[in-house]
């Protein structure tokens, strides 16, 4: 209640996977988070996104969870009987990427020269993790441990045109052809401005005549 528990769930998943413990559920965001690279959380929500793993091992393990200065910290204690040679490292693949587009809506109840954010963009992803198994320094094993995909979400924003001219929601309206956010942005923020005097042309000098001299 109140967020949070994702990052809890999270750091228990990432420490789980180290202790080669079986997930035996486990549940990606609906868009990507910004602690974790995609693949690497684990989410929790409602009765229908949760976090279970299992002990397979002949051993019990004790599992210590806590949180100090903003950090979660969990450490899995068991009986170690892996082969000392034997290591694991976790390694996350992009598969694919949504770049969305960004949404533009026109508000003319809004002072003209505005440019408000009022969504941030969600980039959509395909992501796999990976479990390397090496041994004395050799890669033996690679284990999918999950394909995970996440939503994009369209940036949105909001420009005023509330006492604009037509002239000037023409050129905003062109601006917006271009789909160059950065360029968009700075033609809203300058579309109060007059626009700079074209400078007159210099006048052409006309070469003066010299007198002619007779031999």
């Amino acid at each position: 209640m109140g967020g949070g528990i994702c990052q809890v769930s999270t750091t228990l998943y990432n420490a789980a996977i180290r202790a080669e413990l079986k997930i035996t559920m486990r549940a990606a965001h609906s868009m990507v988070v910004s602690y974790v690279d995609p693949s690497v959380d684990a989410a929790i929500a409602g009765t229908y996104k949760d976090l279970r793993f299992r002990n397979d091992f002949d051993f019990p393990v004790y599992i210590e969870g806590y949180c100090k200065k903003g950090i979660i910290t969990f450490n899995i204690y068991g009986l170690e009987t892996r082969d000392p040679n034997r290591t694991i490292r976790f390694e996350n693949e992009i598969v694919s990427v949504d770049d969305p587009d960004t949404e533009y809506t026109l508000d003319k109840n809004v002072k003209i020269g505005t440019y408000k954010v009022k969504r941030s963009e969600h980039i959509g992803y395909t992501a796999r993790l990976w479990k390397i198994v090496s041994v004395n320094g050799v890669d033996t094993e690679k284990i999918r441990m999950n394909r995970s995909t996440y939503k994009a979400s369209c940036k949105q924003v909001t420009i005023g045109t509330k006492g604009a001219t037509a002239e000037q929601i023409a050129i905003i309206k062109e601006a917006l052809k271009t789909k160059d956010d950065a360029y968009i942005k700075n033609v809203v923020k300058n579309i109060n401005k007059a626009p700079e005097p074209t400078p007159e042309p210099e006048p052409t000098p006309t070469p003066s005549e010299s007198p002619s001299e007779t031999p």
